[in-house]
């Protein structure tokens, strides 16, 4: 077997792995066991899929875990609580990360509705959350002279 194609088997057997992880910590927070320790390993486990992801360049399925992440993130930072709601939206996000991960997978289409809501549902958990979006830094007061350096003259320093 092609060494690539036995990573690319590889990860997505650990795919199935988080995604069960993830499943099953979720169920947890359901049910109120929502220790940091079961948010924590829910987080991974999008996390890792994301991050392989990346690897193989499955821009689809990291846009989509990128967006569950952050929504996992503010859960684990109590921006968000875990509301009988929420956990239907995460669930819902399990289901349409697995069937993004089957899509890289197979190499076949995403159901876009499932997909589409799922991601309008995790977005909407952001948006209301009770972190204020980050603002653009004003670095208009930050006084920086930038310094070049002469490679034709060793030695020497030239300030602009």
């Amino acid at each position: 077997m092609d060494p690539m194609a036995a990573i690319r088997q590889t990860f997505f057997q650990e795919c199935e792995e988080q995604l069960a992880e993830l499943e099953t910590g979720l169920d947890a927070i359901e049910r109120g066991n929502g220790d940091s320790d079961t948010i924590n390993a829910v987080f991974r486990a999008v996390h890792s899929i994301k991050g392989g992801a990346g690897a193989f360049r499955f821009t689809d399925l990291v846009a989509f875990a990128h967006i569950f992440e952050t929504v996992l993130d503010l859960v684990r930072s109590d921006a968000i609580e875990t509301s009988p709601h929420v956990c239907r939206v995460l669930l819902r996000g399990t289901d349409a990360l697995g069937d993004a991960v089957a899509a890289a997978r197979d190499g076949s289409a995403v159901n876009e509705e499932n997909r589409s809501r799922a991601m309008t549902d995790l977005q909407g958990l952001i948006d209301s959350s009770s972190v204020a979006p980050k603002e653009e830094d004003d670095l208009s007061d930050f006084d920086f002279t930038p310094i070049s350096f002469l490679a034709s003259t060793p030695n020497v320093l030239v300030v602009n």
